[in-house]
């Protein structure tokens, strides 16, 4: 009896590994056919984009970041990109401008700040496709990361905000690490901000503080204030030249653009940030001059190599790496425009 039981044991056990070794061949061979049509997907969209021969983008990141993106992209894959760099209120602007004019130029957007809301009001409207629904290979391949992924857009940079202060003017312990030491009194007068209308991304971090803080630390950090600026690259420029001794918000792209050029210029990231999310949008095949070169530009901008390419700065966090991201870092309020009055307001511009 026992002999019996042993060698139907034996049978199971035989049976149960060849079941898995079955079903080890098919998993094998389903990626590997996946992988297959992964490939044929990306060459058909490669070779489409190169029949239109180039694709124009707009970007709310740094000249240099747009350049080193434009020229990636052109070696790649032979197709001829040219962009148009606008902080991201003008950029929204001014495709909603030749959107209603029916003449969008771009095919793809990289943008911050109310970025998402932007785009769901283009789908709405027909200007946009969602990037969930373009058929990238990226997407169908499993290979971008699902969590960066919000469906209208697709995040592909996060850059935490910084304070820039002027290394001639401000050393060692005086060098603040959190909000409330703005608040010393060797900083009165010598703080310039930009205006939060200019860039929806600097109304994030002020609307974080706000939210963390209350109103009253608003009006204490105001107080503080020497100048205003339309924008941060005036801003930044002005601490600088010397005219203060602090600037804020700004990511570190703007701060390594000016201290390469020996400008006395460098920044902390505080306690508690928010920052720059850069998400990719495309145009509406309909309504697109390139469709299939701006689908192969996001495609390329969200897989590995074009995320590094986009990222290859410090400061910039690839989506596929996060491991470095500040432990105090939140993503941007989906509400901060609906602050935008009061944050303007409370810091006097008019």
């Amino acid at each position: 009896m026992r002999k019996f039981c042993n060698s139907i044991a034996r049978r199971a056990s035989l049976g149960a590994v060849a079941i898995f070794i079955t079903l080890a061949i098919s998993a094998s061979h389903a990626f590997a056919q996946a992988g297959a049509r992964d490939a044929a997907d990306l060459e058909a969209l490669i070779k489409a984009a190169r029949t239109e021969g180039e694709v124009t983008f707009y970007c709310a990141q740094v000249e240099v970041v747009a350049k080193r993106v434009a020229e990636a992209f052109s070696t790649k894959y032979g197709i001829k990109a040219q962009y148009i760099r606008l902080p991201s209120s003008q950029l929204m602007q001014r495709y909603a401008a030749e959107a209603e004019s029916g003449n969008i130029a771009a095919d793809v957007v990289f943008n911050a700040g109310n970025a998402v809301g932007f785009a769901e009001e283009g789908l709405k409207k027909g200007w946009v496709e969602s990037i969930s629904a373009a058929g990238l290979p990226v997407l169908k391949s499993g290979q971008f990361p699902a969590a960066r992924n919000s469906g209208p857009t697709a995040v592909i940079q996060i850059g935490p905000e910084h304070i820039v202060y002027n290394t001639d003017r401000v050393k060692g312990a005086d060098i603040p690490k959190t909000w409330q030491d703005l608040l010393h009194p060797r900083f009165k007068g010598q703080i310039l901000i930009p205006d939060p209308r200019a860039s929806d991304a600097t109304l994030d971090q002020w609307v974080m503080i706000m939210h963390k803080y209350g109103e009253g630390f608003i009006k204490q950090i105001n107080a503080q204030v020497g100048r205003r600026f339309g924008s941060g690259v005036p801003a930044i420029q002005a601490l600088a030249a010397g005219e203060g001794m602090l600037m804020f918000p700004i990511t570190r792209p703007s701060i390594d653009a000016l201290s390469a050029k020996g400008a006395p210029v460098a920044g902390i990231i505080p306690d508690v940030v928010t920052g720059v999310e850069i998400q990719v949008m495309l145009t509406a095949r309909a309504k697109s001059k390139h469709p299939n070169a701006g689908r192969l530009l996001a495609n390329y901008v969200m897989s590995p190599e074009g995320n590094k390419v986009f990222n290859d700065d410090p400061g910039g966090f690839p989506i596929y790496d996060l491991s470095n991201l500040p432990k105090g870092y939140e993503p941007p309020s989906r509400t901060s425009a609906t602050f935008k009055q009061q944050i303007t307001t409370l810091l006097g511009f008019q």
